[in-house]
């Protein structure tokens, strides 16, 4: 046998040998098709080819591989094996910055007998409408390790924690027990439930008082409160089942849609409402488990704007393109200690879903400069100036907002007329562009002029109504001036920048190049109006 092989651009060469192939090659002969993602888009014709030879051919071979699961070709009888479990979730290394940004939905943990993926779905609707968690049993030891491994790849810290239970000491959690997600990891919980029992219960009243009266965690997060799901892993559950530990899980799964606590067993129970059967899962899933998990340790440097932002570079057309309702006055102003995007969304927190309307920065004059840019530029870069305008008021002339000028949404507004002008144009049927009302130093200004302060004081009241919203900075925070209000804060403390709402607490980086951005950005946005 002579083993032939082809560029996948050589669509000539190709053509003859899928052809012979096609029409009956030599019993034992094997077509091997390497990367088939590249070769299908160099050849549309291949996998209509590829489904006639596995249909037709006696006593041929056909070897596909491919980067993921879901690069394979359709309606092709295969017998898929997953050899490497980033794979398997679509990934070709790992790097926080661009893994932990899974939602808490579903994750992948290898293939069944005729090749499907195994997917896990993680929550449920149940009543239609609202989301909450399932309970799972998984039954196979490495279905089960590929679960709590693969959640871990490609979900932060924010997202969810674990904790390990173990009813005897055996290496289950191996190598997983090293994941930062991991909050404690207990060994032989068989020989004394009875004090886990009573911490599990009492994490489950914290969450419940913490969550108050909101439909479901799920809802809850996207006001802004951090609380990641809390996975409890379970492994011997069977002999953990009667004793005060057993009935405390049992007591915690049925508050699972508000607190966020999540049962994983090792043993099918009337609790789960999931089960997970037995799957093939990647070959290389051990050698994983022990690598990654301390990989997830590893610090990585902050992302510049435009990685940030997810964008090579500024282009209007991509950018000030219109965004879903959800998404539009909403930007990250840096990364947290995982790599991810930490967000400001100015809209209304309960009216539209947003955390603001009005916000402020606290920090010493020489440093506030930085996250106002990294908010103000963040907001200009994904909204146009028909939907979006700035006001910048430097009291003190410290240049805090230099730079900021030069782009089209900043314009000359008088706040009050232009408050009249938004009733009138909403009376109208009209909306209007959001307005940000950038203030530095509001203490000093509203102590030398008293009636800046009442014109603030109005905005503060009205403004979430007719889409004014502030944004105020100075050393310390404008919770001491009467009837201003702010719902968000960034905050520069010795340990570094804060972002605040309510009784949640983010540290996060700014970008690494802010200064560069606001030198260049503003001016190519304002060539590109003009």
């Amino acid at each position: 046998m002579a083993a032939v092989s082809f560029d996948p651009s050589d669509q000539r060469r190709c053509r003859n040998l899928l052809t012979w192939f096609e029409r009956g090659a030599e019993p034992g002969a094997t077509l091997l098709v390497d990367d088939w993602k590249l070769c299908a888009d160099s050849d549309p014709g291949l996998a209509d080819a590829v489904r006639w030879i596995t249909a037709t051919a006696r006593g041929v071979r056909v070897i596909v591989t491919a980067r993921s699961l879901g690069d394979l070709p359709a309606r092709v009888p295969l017998h898929v094996e997953v050899l490497d479990f980033l794979a398997l979730h679509g990934l070709r290394r790992f790097s926080k910055a661009l893994v932990w940004r899974g939602r808490w939905w579903k994750v992948p943990i290898g293939v069944d007998g005729s090749g499907q993926p195994v997917v896990v779905e993680l929550t449920h609707f149940a009543d239609g409408k609202w989301r909450t968690g399932s309970h799972l049993s998984v039954t196979a030891p490495d279905a089960f390790r590929s679960l709590v491994l693969g959640l871990m790849t490609t979900h932060s810290p924010k997202v969810f924690h674990s904790v390990f239970i173990d009813a005897h000491d055996t290496d289950t959690f191996a190598g997983l027990d090293q994941a930062p997600h991991v909050q404690a990891h207990h060994r032989n919980a068989i020989a004394d439930p009875g004090p886990l029992a009573e911490a599990l219960l009492a994490e489950s009243e914290r969450r419940l008082e913490l969550v108050g009266n909101t439909w479901t965690i799920f809802d809850h997060r996207s006001l802004g409160q951090v609380l990641p799901q809390l996975l409890i892993c379970v492994n011997g559950f069977a002999d953990l089942a009667a004793t005060e530990l057993g009935n405390a899980l049992t007591t915690i799964a049925r508050d699972v849609g508000r607190s966020g606590m999540q049962l994983l067993l090792d043993a099918p129970h009337e609790l789960t409402n999931l089960r997970i059967d037995d799957c093939t899962t990647p070959a290389n899933l051990d050698q994983h488990a022990d690598e990654l998990p301390r990989l997830m340790h590893q610090p990585e440097p902050p992302p510049d704007f435009f990685t940030l932002h997810d964008m090579p570079k500024f282009d209007p057309a991509h950018a000030w393109r219109t965004r879903p309702a959800k998404l539009r006055y909403r930007t990250a102003v840096g990364v947290d200690e995982h790599g991810q995007p930490v967000e400001i969304d100015v809209k209304a927190g309960l009216a539209e879903d947003g955390m603001g309307p009005h916000g402020e920065v606290v920090a010493p004059p020489e440093r506030r400069a930085d996250a106002l840019k990294a908010l103000i530029l963040g907001l200009m870069l994904r909204h146009s100036p028909d939907e979006f305008q700035v006001v910048l008021i430097d009291f003190h002339g410290t240049g805090v907002f230099a730079g900021l000028e030069h782009a089209p949404h900043v314009q000359p507004h008088d706040l009050m007329d232009d408050l009249e002008r938004r009733i009138s144009m909403l009376v109208d049927g009209n909306a209007p562009p959001r307005l940000l009302v950038c203030v530095d130093g509001v203490h000093g200004l509203t102590e030398a002029k008293p009636g800046f302060l009442t014109t603030l004081q109005t905005l503060t009241e009205v403004g979430r109504t007719y889409g004014q919203h502030l944004l105020l900075s100075d050393t310390t925070s404008v919770r001491d001036l009467p009837r201003l209000h702010t719902t968000y804060r960034l905050e520069l403390t010795e340990q570094g920048w804060e972002r605040r709402i309510g009784r949640s607490v983010e540290s996060f980086a700014l970008p690494t190049d802010l200064a560069s951005v606001v030198r260049s950005l503003p001016v190519a946005m304002y060539a590109a109006t003009s």
